[in-house]
């Protein structure tokens, strides 16, 4: 939780244009110690493990949270372009929602998973078709 200070501070930054994303240099700086590589801009800051441990190996776990501590809105669009800048258009990626008995949501934090190709399965479904009705 950030302090009022903090808070204030952020609330100058995110009023500047969007810009791209832009590495954070881990150097000398306290961080998790899952944390391999982060990203900021003037309203997200992304903190990437590398080497998250899942059930089927290891994936990319990126935790992704507003400078002001408040909910992401519009969240599916953002995330879906936070994912794009710094992981690219054609990387899948997933968000997971728990059993409620394991639910967490004491900050507002969303994180996004990516795994290597051919470990999750994918949906063959078209979603194009789901926006069209029998007549």
């Amino acid at each position: 939780m950030r302090n009022r200070k903090q808070l204030i501070e952020a609330r100058k930054i995110m009023k500047l244009n969007k810009p791209l994303f832009i590495p954070i240099d881990l150097d000398n700086k306290q961080h998790p110690y899952w944390m391999t590589r982060a990203f900021a801009n003037n309203k997200y800051i992304v903190i990437i493990d590398d080497n998250c441990e899942s059930t089927h190996g290891k994936c990319i776990k990126a935790m992704v949270q507003r400078h002001d501590d408040n909910p992401i809105p519009f969240h599916w669009r953002e995330m879906q372009s936070i994912k794009n800048e710094i992981f690219g258009e054609d990387t899948i990626a997933v968000e997971y929602y728990p059993k409620e008995i394991d639910l967490i949501d004491e900050a507002n934090i969303y994180w996004l998973f990516i795994y290597p190709d051919n470990i999750m399965p994918l949906p063959k479904c078209n979603f194009f078709e789901a926006t069209h009705f029998i007549e």
